[in-house]
């Protein structure tokens, strides 16, 4: 039984559920995508058309493959994220399942994520060797994508922002394809995936130096070194967002969960485990942009290791 099965029968043990190809907790519970159905119930099956025969005759996983429309009796839970308009039987939220059956990965798991930080980390060594002046957002937002896809990235959850300037003081900044020039903080954004599995990770560059950014990125990388020393398991997510915000306040979770998984958020009243996986999102606005440097994090039993 592989980690997908196991996921799979910990989510029925708590009652039965239905999955949808495009639900984001997928990748965690089968290999493909090619189904229309995923129920977990006393049984796994897989409800598929033929056309998707092919896809389906080499999964790991040992579920009963059904080529044919299921009829589902009785009441199911679904994601959060499943498109309700379309469903044609009883269903309720399974958000509070997925808390408890997704929290955290497991190890199988913290093996991909380990090896997509180690493709983020060379690709984005090669990256800066390659940036200059002149160059536009768009042309970074390209070649940064180039170089993870050709260091074997798979795919990008969301498009890779590049921004600069005061855009980046929007919550959600948007990339308007402008020159890079002196006198900016250009932001990166990113996403990319592995095997079905996400890191969020965001880097600032400064165009010049200029005291107050480099002020402001000292206090980050000043607070990272903290949290090296006090995220272990069993510390409070209250405490952790207290240490994050000892750089300054701002309007946004400070710790959010990393790819896909259901836990920790900060500030909140969870504790942390070993084996969660977390982004850390310290943020610091000045008048001529943001400086954020998204990290992600892996809880140890008495430690905690940098993925990215």
């Amino acid at each position: 039984m592989n980690f997908r099965e196991m996921r799979a029968r910990l989510i029925g043990s708590y009652g039965p559920f239905v999955f949808f190809p495009e639900d984001p907790e997928v990748p965690k519970l089968i290999e493909t995508k090619a189904f229309t159905h995923l129920v977990i119930d006393e049984d796994i099956k897989v409800y598929a058309h033929p056309t998707m025969k092919e896809d389906l005759e080499e999964i790991e996983e040992d579920y009963e493959i059904i080529y044919d429309t299921p009829h589902l009796q009785g009441e199911y839970y679904v994601s959060p994220y499943a498109r309700l308009h379309n469903l044609n039987f009883k269903y309720k939220n399974g958000g509070e399942i997925l808390k408890k059956a997704m929290r955290k990965p497991f190890l199988e798991e913290i093996e991909i994520l380990v090896s997509l930080g180690e493709k983020i980390r060379s690709s984005m060594g090669k990256f800066f060797r390659e940036i200059k002046f002149g160059m536009k957002e768009g042309e970074m937002k390209s070649l940064l994508e180039c170089i993870m896809l050709e260091n074997g990235i798979e795919n990008f959850l969301y498009p890779t922002i590049v921004a600069s300037g005061k855009e980046t003081l929007k919550v959600f900044p948007r990339m308007k394809n402008e020159k890079i020039k002196e006198g900016e903080i250009i932001y990166i954004d990113s996403f990319p995936m592995l095997q079905g599995y996400y890191l969020n990770f965001s880097r600032v560059i400064f165009t010049e130096e200029r005291a107050e950014w480099i002020s402001a990125l000292k206090k980050i990388n000043g607070m990272y070194a903290k949290l090296s020393t006090i995220v272990k398991s069993g510390v409070s997510c209250n405490f952790i967002d207290s240490i994050v915000r000892e750089i300054g306040e701002f309007p946004h979770y400070s710790v959010v969960p990393a790819s896909g998984f259901y836990m920790p958020y900060a500030p909140g009243s969870c504790t942390l485990e070993e084996n969660m996986v977390l982004t850390v999102v310290p943020s610091i606005y000045l008048e001529k942009g943001v400086v954020r440097a998204k990290r992600n994090i892996l809880v140890e039993k008495n430690a905690m290791k940098f993925l990215d």
